[in-house]
Order: C-alpha cells, then structure tokens, then sequence
C-alpha cells in the first residue's frame, strides 16, 4: 500500500484556503482516539515561527481566481490579485477573527455576513473563518481512510441554530501529524452543504504542503454546481 509521507507541517484549506501550519501532536498517533478537544486544538495550532507565502487560484471549470496566499506570525491573509480585496484570519486561543480589505478599507467581518459568499464563489465567510474548530459540542465518531491517510473522524455542533448556517460539521484529522484531511458540512434536514478534501500535497524545503483541494457544494447559486480546486502554484519560504 502506498502511504503519504509522515506530515511534518501542512498547509490545510478549508474552503477558499482552509490553510493553517500544523504542529505534530503524538497523542493523536495514539490507537485510542484522543479526546475530540485535543484533536481540535491540533488543528487550530499555527507554528508562528513558520512564514510562507504562496501563490495559487480558484478554479471552477474555465473560470480561475488567482490570490497570493501568506502565513506570517500567525495570521493568515489571502489577497485576490484580479482586484485587490483581501481576506486576513487570525486563528486565537479560543477563536478566530476575520477581517476584509475592500477599496482600501478594513473591517472585521460581522456575524450577519458570515453566510454570504466570497469573491463570487460558493464559498462563505464562515467557511473561511473555520468557526467550527471552536465548537465545545464535538465527539470522535470513528476512524477512516483518506487518501491511504489514517483519520480520526470528529463530528462537531455549534451551541445553537443561530450560531451557524450549519448544524453540525464532520472532520478528517489525519492520526499521526492533526492535519485536517477533509470536512464535511451539513443543514438542518441532514443534507450535506460543503465538502472540502486534501487530493494532492507536495515537499518545499523538508515540509509537506497542500497542493490541490476539491471544493464541493450542494446549495450553490447553481443548479448544476461544478466543483471547485483550490491550487497551490508556487511556494517561497
């Protein structure tokens, strides 16, 4: 069986980059499944000390939306090159911050907003914010293959209705290194929203990284929704 190499740091996305710099944590090596919590820590723990910048696209068919893509000091900032807007995630302790560059002007994104879709995809604000890796309401469910991968599956809620547009999401975190391999969303009827999975990495100067992910979407303005791919074209250290 051919396996991925062990994963020393990797650049996730969840939806339009879904990316974060991961700490190995042994204890989710472990047979026994660490407590949902320890694992969702994993996946919130950015390697402040590691900078990247990284150039790719969105692309959805024909069309492609190129961004630039930076890790510096924690903070995640993704800049769309075809007109300037940015998006900066600032992945804390206990949450994230969100904030858009439009016109010059920044300002943190507002709950209202979180639903809405960025830069004309089908991708969200709150995707993009990764609310749900702070969610108190999460459990292991079981474990699973992806990409010749082990995961952990973990299923997780948001405290109330009115704190999502999702009722409960499930992760994919890999069992040897906390990267988070793949997500799945889903709506109050139980039908699945967004899919988000990890198909190809690659080696930049001893560390593993996201190369493509496939983006999926069941409720998009289209009635016949193609997927997305977010890809990583160039890395500078």
């Amino acid at each position: 069986m051919v396996t991925l190499p062990r994963v020393k740091s990797i650049l996730a996305a969840a939806c339009l980059a879904f990316v974060a710099a991961l700490t190995p944590s042994p204890s989710v090596a472990a047979d026994e499944p660490p407590s949902a919590q320890e694992l969702l820590k994993s996946v919130r723990i950015a390697q402040s000390s590691q900078d990247w910048k990284l150039t790719g696209r969105i692309r959805t068919g024909s069309k492609k939306i190129p961004f630039k893509l930076t890790l510096e000091k924690g903070a995640i900032r993704y800049l769309f090159t075809d007109n300037g807007d940015a998006l900066t995630l600032r992945l804390g302790e206990k949450s994230s911050t969100l904030e858009e560059t439009k016109n010059g002007k920044t300002g943190r994104i507002s709950a209202a907003k979180l639903a809405e879709p960025v830069h004309d995809t089908e991708i969200t604000y709150e995707d993009i914010a990764l609310r749900f890796i702070y969610w108190h309401d999460a459990q292991v469910i079981g474990s699973d293959m992806i990409s010749a991968h082990r995961c952990w599956k973990v299923e997780a809620r948001p405290a109330s209705a009115n704190d999502s547009q999702y009722t409960r999401v499930v992760l994919w975190i890999g069992r040897e290194d906390g990267a988070l391999m793949k997500a799945e969303s889903y709506d109050a009827a139980g039908k699945w929203v967004r899919r988000f999975m990890v198909t190809e990495v690659m080696k930049r100067e001893g560390f593993w990284m996201l190369k493509k992910m496939r983006i999926e979407s069941s409720h998009g303005r289209s009635a016949d929704p193609k997927p997305s791919y977010l890809e990583i074209e160039d890395v500078e250290k």
